[in-house]
């Protein structure tokens, strides 16, 4: 086969990496001898990137042995490729054809390559103008590799060649054998030396005296970030190895190169594209700092406002959580809007129609929403109520044991939890009854109606001494009675009595009922409506027989004569002596 000068080959591997796509360059580059220059003749990167074909590797066994740089007539770059690579794999398993010398047959405008009786490929002047050498020199250089691509080939495929990848492939599963053990146990010493530093160390991570990590969850990271690591490794090393094993035989050599380029090709671009965004990268990390930063300042303000450690005259402490968490939802807001042109992608038109998307779905599913949000910030601010609370929201009654911005949450005295949205709460009333209880007093009342033939100042005597036995009344002020109406019938007496837990209000009414009915029974006075009109005869006092005076007899009507009353005239005492 007819040799040429290194300098020579050097031109054309120049001409064809400058005529090659970014992403195919590196694959030629390595066959420049060091030192070698372009020719001057050859086609710059800007008038072949107005080619509409781009050079195409023909491939052998999944390695790139030479470039078609140029198309021939209607064939283009990838045809030419594809075929030649096919005649190349037949020629590797064509055994009868025992010399593979590759031989250049120069004719009228071309030069063909031939193995024997095959043909192999032919280089065009086309190919020369592109390259920018002469064709015949082109046309010793491909052959020169082909020829050296068919030989390698070959040798894959002898039997000594077959047994000593066998055996090598047999010790390398030994080795990816040894090597998940050593991961698998390494990474079981990480973890004892972890786990050993962390009982060592108990104790949660803390930012200006805040808990940014409690012990438990700092655990969970750490075991997570361990297993995470450790399936890392076990990919990367099952990977390699099966990259090794597969290029070992001449069946799979292909495949093992395509794994390789799914697996460097991702990488590749993710590393391009990373330290193309790491400008952008940097920016939103100051940013979420600034912002994480001020959520967390913030926070301790406010925790510092509801523990009362800082007061503001107009600012009570119940304000203070809600307020925190209105301030963290603005900062994180603005921190999204100064972030927002430096996210990934957030000028392409497909970010820009899911942002749209998104905000409409928002604006048309969340009208309640808002509309609560916004209830729930007015019933902050006005102080309707706070958690603890004994309040009567429309029919509900009981304690707060929650607020939002977006419901209210009420438990009742018999233990059932109430969710009530902040709209409704906000569009009703609310009577709290805890709000004035530890400075002016709860007033607890009850009324009773009483007959007119009762003293008015015994019965208000009898309510007060019920009032103040019952325990939660308060002594002072002291109880009080106000005689509400004068019916037909009776009279309506009404006890007011002070207490300061209204949280036992329900307790402490059952009680007063109960002290009102023992103390109107030992003073014998019937707790009673008179309203009727029929006679008693020999009716017993209805009072407990126990509060009845030892010798208690019931009264009974007498019956008499009402004619034998009367006085008799003087006619009939005439009459009956006659």
């Amino acid at each position: 086969m007819t040799t040429f000068p290194s300098n020579v080959r050097a031109i054309i591997l120049a001409a064809l990496l400058a005529a090659l796509p970014q992403t195919a360059r590196p694959a030629l580059a390595s066959q420049v001898p060091a030192g070698a220059t372009r020719s001057p003749s050859s086609s710059t990167p800007q008038d072949l990137e107005s080619e509409p074909d781009r050079p195409a590797p023909v491939r052998l066994g999944g390695v790139p042995v030479i470039w078609v740089a140029t198309a021939a007539g209607p064939y283009s770059t990838e045809f030419r490729a594809d075929r030649i690579g096919q005649r190349l794999r037949a020629i590797v398993r064509d055994r009868s054809i025992v010399d593979p010398t590759v031989v250049v047959t120069e004719t009228d405008g071309s030069s063909e390559l031939h193995v024997g009786p095959r043909l192999l490929m032919v280089v065009t002047q086309q190919d020369a103008r592109s390259l920018g050498a002469a064709r015949a020199t082109i046309a010793q250089y491909y052959a020169r590799e082909l020829e050296s691509a068919i030989r390698g080939e070959r040798l894959r495929y002898a039997p000594a060649t077959l047994i000593r990848s066998s055996i090598y492939a047999v010790l390398a599963t030994f080795i990816f054998a040894a090597a998940v053990w050593v991961i698998l146990l390494l990474m079981r010493w990480i973890r004892r030396i972890v786990e050993r530093r962390r009982a060592d160390n108990a104790g949660s991570l803390h930012l200006l005296e805040a808990e940014i990590l409690s012990p438990g969850l700092l655990s969970r990271a750490v075991d997570q970030g361990i297993r995470a690591i450790r399936v890392v490794l076990l990919i990367v090393a099952f990977d390699i190895y099966l990259l090794y094993v597969l290029g070992l035989f001449p069946w799979t050599r292909a495949v093992s190169g395509q794994l390789l380029d799914y697996v460097l090709t991702p990488l590749r671009v993710a590393a391009i594209a990373f330290v193309d965004y790491l400008p952008n990268l940097l920016f939103l990390i100051v940013i979420a700092t600034i912002i994480y930063s001020g959520i967390r300042i913030v926070g301790l303000v406010f925790e510092r406002i509801h523990q009362g450690r800082v007061t503001f005259a107009r600012f009570p402490p119940e304000w203070a959580d809600p307020t925190n968490k209105i301030v963290r939802a603005l900062l994180i807001a603005f921190g999204l809007v100064v972030a927002f042109p430096y996210l990934p992608a957030s000028q392409s038109p497909a970010f820009a129609g899911v942002s749209v998307f998104m905000g409409v779905l928002f604006s048309l599913s969340s009208s309640s929403a808002l509309s609560n949000m916004v209830a729930g910030i007015v019933l902050t601010y006005t102080s309707a109520f706070r958690v603890g609370d004994r309040v009567r929201l429309g029919d509900a009654f009981g304690d707060i044991t929650e607020t939002s911005l977006l419901a209210t949450h009420l438990r009742t005295i018999k233990n059932e939890d109430i969710t009530i949205p902040n709209s409704l709460v906000l569009g009703g009333s609310v009577l709290n009854y805890s709000r004035g209880a530890s400075t002016l007093g709860l007033i607890l009342h009850t009324s009773i109606t009483i007959g007119y033939d009762a003293p008015w100042r015994k019965i208000h005597e009898l309510l007060i001494e019920a009032a103040l036995a019952t325990p939660g009344v308060l002594r002072e002020p002291p109880p009080f009675v106000w005689q509400t109406a004068l019916n037909d019938f009776y009279v309506t007496y009404e006890i007011n009595a002070y207490t300061r837990t209204p949280r036992d209000m329900i307790d402490t009414y059952a009680a007063l009922h109960a002290r009102i009915q023992d103390a109107f029974y030992a003073a014998g006075v019937e707790i009673m409506s008179p309203h009727y009109t029929s006679l008693r005869d020999g009716n017993t006092m209805a009072i407990p027989e126990a509060f009845r005076p030892a010798d208690y007899r019931p009264q009974a009507f007498r019956v008499e004569d009402a004619s034998a009353l009367r006085e008799p005239s003087r006619d009939s005492v005439i009459a009956r002596s006659g």
